[in-house]
This record gives C-alpha cells, sequence and structure tokens, in this order.
C-alpha cells in the first residue's frame, strides 16, 4: 500500500516537471514535527530577511495525514497533488527526514535538495547505521540520492552521516546546524522563554527539569518508560516549586502521563529550544536533545536504566564520550538529582566531537554553500 503512495506521488512529480523550474520557489518539508521549528524555521526567517523575491511553500507531515476526518481528504489531496507539483518545480527543497517518494522521482540538476536532518550531531545511531529491512534499505538509499547537500555539525560526524544517509562525502558541508544560532543570541533566548509563559501563565515563578527519553523498539517498551522515573521521589528531593516538563519523541505521541500536577506533557510542544532555555537541567537516557542542550551550561542527566539491552546503538561507545553524568538505577538517578552539576571537561569533550563551530553564524554558511553550489 505504501508503495502504491510512493508511486502515485512520483506519478505526479514527474509530470509536474513538464512546468518550468522557478529558482524563486523554496518548498520547506517537516516530515517528522508539528508545528514549523528548527533548522526549517530558521532557514525560512533568514531567507525571507535576504530575499523579497522568493515565495516559499511549507507543507508538514502531520497536517497532511491528520487523523482528523474532516481534514483528512483535503490533507491526502495536498500530499497526493499540490505537495508534488510544488516540489518538482522548486528551484530549492528543504527536507529534516528521510522521504522515500523520492526514490521514484526523476529530479532536475537545476533543483537543490537539501537534507537538514532533526538531530544535531551524530550521538545515538540512525537512518541507514540502524536498518536490517534490505528493502527498505534499498529504498532510503535510492531516495537520498536525490539529495544534493547534506549539513552537519562538525567534520568529525561526517563519517557517521554519510554511513547513515549513503550520502557521498563531497555532498556533506560541516558548516553547522541554524537551529543551534540561537544558543548564541542572549535575545532570542529572553523570546523563547516569553513565548513558554505565554502559553504556560500558571507556571511563572516555578522551577523545570527537562525530561526527554527517545523512543524504544517495541510499544511495551515505550509505555513502560516513564514508569521508570520515579516521580514522586524525585518531587520530596527538589521541593514542591519543581514541575517536570516531559517532551516524548514525535513518535511516541499519546503515552499515558503521570496523573498529577507536577508532569506537564509538552510533547507537542512547537519549539524545543524554549524548554531548554526554561529549565534548569536536563534528564535524557539517548536523545539527541543532549547535543544542543550541552551548548548550554546547564547539567545534564542520562538515565540509562537500560542501557546494557538498549537495541539502537551508538555510534562510539557511550559511555566513552557523554554529555554528562551517567545512571543506571533509580537511586543513582535520585543520588543526580540532589546534586546535579556540569563537569567542564566532560562537557568540553563532548561538544568538540559534535561541533565546529561555537558562534551565531550557521544559517549564514549554510545560505552561503547552497548559493555558491547553484
Amino acid at each position: 500500500m505504501k508503495k502504491l503512495g510512493y508511486l502515485l506521488f512520483a506519478l505526479i512529480f514527474n509530470i509536474s516537471r513538464l512546468f518550468n523550474l522557478n529558482t524563486r520557489k523554496i518548498v520547506l518539508y517537516n516530515g517528522l514535527y508539528k508545528g514549523l521549528s528548527g533548522n526549517l524555521l530558521e532557514l525560512k526567517n533568514e531567507i525571507e530577511v535576504r530575499r523579497n523575491d522568493v515565495v516559499i511553500y511549507y507543507f508538514e507531515k502531520n497536517v497532511m495525514f491528520s487523523k482528523n476526518k474532516e481534514h483528512r481528504l483535503k490533507g491526502l489531496f495536498t500530499f497526493f497533488f499540490v505537495f508534488p507539483y510544488h516540489m518538482a518545480t522548486a528551484g530549492q527543497v528543504f527536507l529534516n527526514d528521510n522521504f522515500i517518494p523520492l526514490k521514484y522521482c526523476m529530479t532536475s540538476k537545476q533543483a537543490q535538495f537539501i537534507q537538514m536532518w532533526h538531530g544535531a550531531g551524530a550521538f545515538k545511531k540512525f537512518g541507514l547505521s540502524t536498518e536490517r529491512d534490505r528493502k527498505v534499505k534499498g529504498r532510503v538509499q535510492r531516495a537520498n540520492s536525490r539529495i544534493t547537500h547534506l549539513f552537519v555539525t562538525s567534520k568529525q560526524v561526517i563519517p557517521y552521516y554519510e554511513w547513515s544517509f549513503a550520502i557521498p562525502r563531497e555532498k556533506i558541508f560541516a558548516t553547522g546546524v541554524p537551529v543551534t544560532d540561537i544558543y548564541f543570541d542572549e535575545d532570542r533566548q529572553r523570546e523563547g522563554k516569553a513565548r513558554f509563559f505565554r502559553e504556560y501563565p500558571n507556571l511563572e515563578g516555578k522551577r523545570f527539569v527537562l525530561i526527554t527519553p527517545t523512543f524504544r523498539k517495541s510499544s511495551r517498551e515505550n509505555a513502560e518508560i516513564l514508569n521508570k522515573y520515579p516521580f514522586e521521589r524525585m518531587r520530596k528531593i527538589l521541593g514542591d516549586r519543581w514541575i517536570f516538563l516531559i517532551k516524548m519523541h514525535p513518535k511516541m505521541a499519546g503515552i499515558s502521563m503521570p496523573k498529577n500536577e507536577y508532569c506537564i506533557d509538552v510533547t507537542n510542544y512547537q519549539q524545543i529550544t524554549d524548554l531548554f532555555f526554561v529549565s534548569e537541567f536536563l534528564i535524557a537516557d539517548y536523545s539527541s536533545t543532549v547535543v544542543e542542550y550541552a551548548l548550554l551550561e546547564k547539567p545534564i542527566i542520562l538515565y540509562a536504566y537500560d542501557l546494557l539491552y538498549y537495541d539502537r546503538g551508538f555510534f562510539r561507545d557511550y559511555r566513552e564520550n557523554p554529555a554528562g553524568q551517567i545512571v543506571e538505577t533509580e537511586e543513582e538517578l535520585l543520588a543526580a538529582i540532589r546534586n546535579p552539576k556540569v563537569e567542564p571537561e566532560t562537557r568540553q569533550n563532548f561538544l568538540k566531537m559534535h561541533y565546529d563551530f561555537f558562534d551565531a553564524g550557521s544559517t549564514e554558511r549554510v545560505l552561503q554553500v547552497l548559493e555558491e553550489t547553484r
């Protein structure tokens, strides 16, 4: 069934190539998150500042495949007819996830298909580095052969992206990624905090721990993740002013939250960077959120309760170059919460692996490469 969908998309795409390519048209495709955010949002904002001759079309998978019956028909029409037309006739197409229908699309040599991915650095394995199904692997490889540019945070991670995307090294550019520009702009950070409290005015005056578990292989494991956190005991240690902001991976939306007033589900909160800025420390496990959060001088606790049998794997040994303190049991987690701390040497070693640039110039570098390679 999926293959038929891919073929229909490609059919409309390939027919649409009969129309002239419009170098002033830009398409942004959000294949993962709800709402425009991250690299795609930063690029859109900067392009609009620089150029008044472009038209930008934004498409979102979650909207086009809406579960709302009233919106479903319109969404499917958009995905199979409107979206491929604009993609086929755009001078630049920006993606933040793999897009398998590209396998069947005859892309123009004059168009740029740009993969921004949705995670910074190279922490846990992703993409083809984890794929075991040969058929799926073949589809992704063929789809990614259409990609003209892939932007990453450092030269050190290029080999991992080359493996994970099957994209030649000469198409991978270590410019940094646009979303990290925010971490070097205090005004943008203040804006992010203010935006959060406009959304949650009742949380003014509270203190926050951000929790970002990543997904596991099975639905049973995913359903059990939050049961591994002793929230009541954690709250007793921290005090009544503290709130746990829980942001699950997009693949885990709908997971049941703890039934108490001090655990807030922020899975669908659009700008994750806002959550980074308002929180005082992060508890993660194998989530790539640690790569960005490490840019802040805030503690990171890595709660790896299932490290011995975690199925996804890592590019480097998990313990070799951590972003923060690794704990594996509830008692170790509670001890770390009593005294969350930043270990400067550990943090710096992690950052050196994942970043070549520590400035607000990544968006500029990305756009410069795209202009130079037209």
